[in-house]
């Protein structure tokens, strides 16, 4: 049985799909995609933030905090990475993060576009759901 964090993504069709089916094969899934940090109450407007104002909403909102308290566990919790690419910059930091750690990292090529750096450095790299669910076979 693999623990399994599933990275940041906006593809939920395909992140649903495999978590039940890896669930389904005794796999334990964690989506970090769930109560992901809500920045909308800290900006004003649609401007972004100084880099002093994030700072201080870093280090000074217990909400905040906490949720990247909770992701950080749920790093150290799964000994695998699945994350899909084109990937969003959260989600190459967070598989970048299993890779530095020698952990497994799993992507799956779900859009067109150059494959990211990180794509070579997967432990499987999987074109279809089928392949996903073949590579945590073994696990």
């Amino acid at each position: 049985m693999a623990r399994i964090l599933i990275a940041p993504t906006k593809n939920n069709q395909a992140k649903d799909k495999i978590s039940v089916l890896l669930k389904e094969q005794g796999h334990m899934v964690i989506d970090s995609n769930v109560d992901p940090v809500d920045w909308a109450p800290f900006l004003k407007g649609d401007s972004h933030l100084t880099p002093k104002e994030a700072m201080a909403i870093i280090l000074g909102d217990q909400t905040v905090k906490s949720a990247y308290a909770d992701l950080e566990r749920d790093m150290r919790t799964a000994d695998t990475c699945l994350f899909f690419l084109p990937a969003t910059p959260d989600a190459s930091m967070m598989a970048g993060w299993f890779a530095a750690r020698h952990k497994d990292v799993v992507g799956l090529m779900t859009g067109n576009g150059p494959p990211p750096l990180l794509a070579f450095m997967t432990t499987d790299l999987c074109l279809t759901v089928s392949e996903v669910v073949e590579a945590f076979s073994d696990r």
